[in-house]
């Protein structure tokens, strides 16, 4: 079991290579694959906002910066993850919290 869930992983990250997409490293920016119970989440944390900082009165003073609005980036970003899996043939769903959910198909119900 734990082999095919590798397997799986393991394929979820070979189609974003292809798709010239490169995983990130745990706590690094970038596209993040999470291991879930019906499959793989997959998810993005640009550089450019993780690093944001603002000031904060005075000139030493500073604090990261909450994500800015960047629904029509991520929106485009999905729709690309989204067909780069659909046409590897797996299955997704848009979890509409920044993750993309590819689903393993030992989870997925017989029609």
């Amino acid at each position: 079991m734990e082999d095919q869930e590798e397997q799986f992983l393991q394929a979820v990250r070979t189609v974003l290579t292809e798709a010239g997409f490169a995983p990130a490293e745990t706590s690094a920016e970038g596209v993040h694959v999470l291991q879930h119970a019906r499959g793989a989440m997959v998810g993005w944390m640009p550089e450019e906002v993780h690093r944001l900082r603002v000031r904060r009165r005075g000139p030493r003073r500073t604090r990261t910066a909450p994500p800015p609005e960047l629904s029509g980036l991520r929106h485009a970003f999905g729709l690309a993850l989204a067909a780069a899996f659909r046409n590897a043939g797996f299955t997704v769903e848009d979890r509409g919290d920044e993750w993309l959910l590819v689903i393993d198909t030992r989870h997925q119900p017989e029609l």
